[in-house]
């Protein structure tokens, strides 16, 4: 796998921590003294839902891009520079499926890992924030960008090759979202 090398500010070495430093993912510049933290990189995942004839489905895509090429996952995508999580929820479905969404909620925060030969190391890691929304009515879906397709899947019959394991647990946490919000349900707190 590749590693960072070279300094973004003055192309000169970067300095590695030592083992057993404090700050693991801090690179230096030894010459224009930069710091290059090794951070996870910010991303948004929608859980699309709908209801057919009482069944709850979910929107899912087929990857166009490496990692994971022709595997199934929750639309989204990273956040630009300074974009809100919502705003960029509102673009990447526009972008991705070339539609809207709305009533975003939220749900949890996952760590991805996308694995790839032209990754450096330092920047495999995603920390993915899922909201639950919907499309806006009469939403048609058009998979652009980096879809190939797009499919609603019931919620009990997920797609069994899934890009990544941080859509499964997010979809873990709607269920759990779901059953404690039905009726019937004990609430407590």
């Amino acid at each position: 796998m590749k590693r960072y090398a070279f300094c973004p500010v003055c192309g000169s070495p970067l300095d590695r921590p030592a083992d057993g430093a404090v700050h693991v993912d801090l690179l230096t510049c030894g010459a224009c003294r930069f710091e290059f933290w090794q951070n996870s990189k910010l991303a948004v995942g929608a859980i699309i839902t709908r209801s057919v004839r009482g069944e709850s489905q979910l929107l899912f895509c087929r990857r166009g891009i490496e990692p994971h090429k022709g595997m199934w996952d929750l639309p989204g995508g990273y956040l630009n520079n300074g974009e809100h999580p919502e705003q960029g929820l509102v673009r990447e479905i526009r972008e991705e499926l070339g539609t809207s969404v709305r009533g975003q909620t939220l749900l949890t925060v996952e760590i991805a890992e996308y694995v790839r030969e032209d990754i450096a190391e330092e920047a495999r890691f995603v920390l993915v924030l899922f909201y639950v929304c919907e499309l806006d009515p009469g939403a048609v879906i058009t998979p652009m960008d980096d879809v190939q397709e797009a499919a609603w899947f019931p919620l009990d019959v997920l797609p069994a090759e899934m890009a990544f394991s941080s859509d499964r647990r997010a979809i873990a946490a709607f269920k759990r979202e779901m059953v404690a919000h039905s009726p019937g349900s004990a609430h407590t707190g």
